[in-house]
């Protein structure tokens, strides 16, 4: 039995792979007022407008309330720099390997458009790289999925492994992969990022306005199962640790501390 523990321990501990080692090095919460960071650098200005006209309020989410910040339909001047904290990775001179999730919500008055999402490009020299398109999927160059539905909120994770050969993007809703997609660059490409990027912007002018509630980020490609118990946007925001990373290293620890107890038999 003591043998079996401390079996199981490290067949938990071996099974955790990469999200054992996940780190939160950027997350932003909203719940005073402004950009300030929860982990990591407050949200920047990317042009010196934007904060103007960006306004901060409360919403309804899951039947509590939440303090969310509205952003406008950004022109290609305007934006949110996200300083990420993330260092280069996946054998590359840039991060290529990354977990980007938001609490977002469009109103019916942002139905119908690209909405612009994510953009890697730090001057926002280029399109963006991650949208909702008019059919309210998400996604990006023709490959869109899932249903983000107006007025509604959901919680939205987008897994990047641009060291894979194939299904390079994992796209989420409320916990559920939706769709998988094969970018057109890997390692150090289009979607690797710098040591910033841009949220809700475009450069030429893709924009709807929306709320958001809680962003995060992630110094790896985090596992489905790790998605999915995030489930749907909640008032609270993103869980600060994902739960099945906790959980099992809670597990494993329980075990390896009862075979350390009682002894190690071979």
């Amino acid at each position: 039995m003591k043998r079996n523990l401390t079996c199981l321990a490290v067949t938990l501990i071996l099974s955790l792979g990469v999200s054992a080692h996940a780190n939160i090095t950027g997350q932003w919460d909203f719940n005073s007022g402004d950009t300030s960071a929860t982990v990591g650098t407050a949200l920047g200005d990317f042009g010196g407008t934007t904060l103007a006209a960006t306004t901060f309020t409360t919403a309804t989410i899951g039947g509590s309330s939440a303090n969310v910040m509205s952003f406008p339909a950004t022109t290609p001047t305007q934006g949110y720099i996200m300083t990420h904290g993330i260092a280069p990775n996946g054998g590359g001179l840039f991060v290529n390997q990354y977990t980007l999730i938001m609490d977002i919500m469009f109103p019916s008055t942002s139905s119908g458009v690209y909405r612009g999402l994510w953009q890697t490009s730090p001057a926002n020299a280029n399109d963006g790289d991650l949208f909702v398109n008019p059919g309210n999927g998400i996604g990006i160059s023709s490959s869109y999925q899932g249903a983000i539905l107006a007025d509604t909120w959901h919680r939205v994770a987008f897994v990047f492994d641009l060291t894979l050969a194939a299904n390079r993007l994992n796209k989420y809703i409320d916990g559920a992969l939706v769709g998988s997609q094969n970018l057109s660059a890997g390692v150090d490409g289009r979607w690797a990022l710098d040591s910033t990027a841009l949220i809700f912007t475009d450069d030429d002018g893709e924009t709807a306005a929306g709320f958001v509630n809680s962003i995060q980020i992630h110094d790896v490609a985090l596992s489905a199962n790790d998605i999915g118990l995030l489930g749907g946007a909640t008032a609270a925001g993103i869980p600060v640790v994902p739960e099945p990373t906790s959980g099992l290293l809670l597990m494993a620890g329980m075990a390896l501390l009862g075979a350390r107890k009682f002894g190690w038999r071979k």
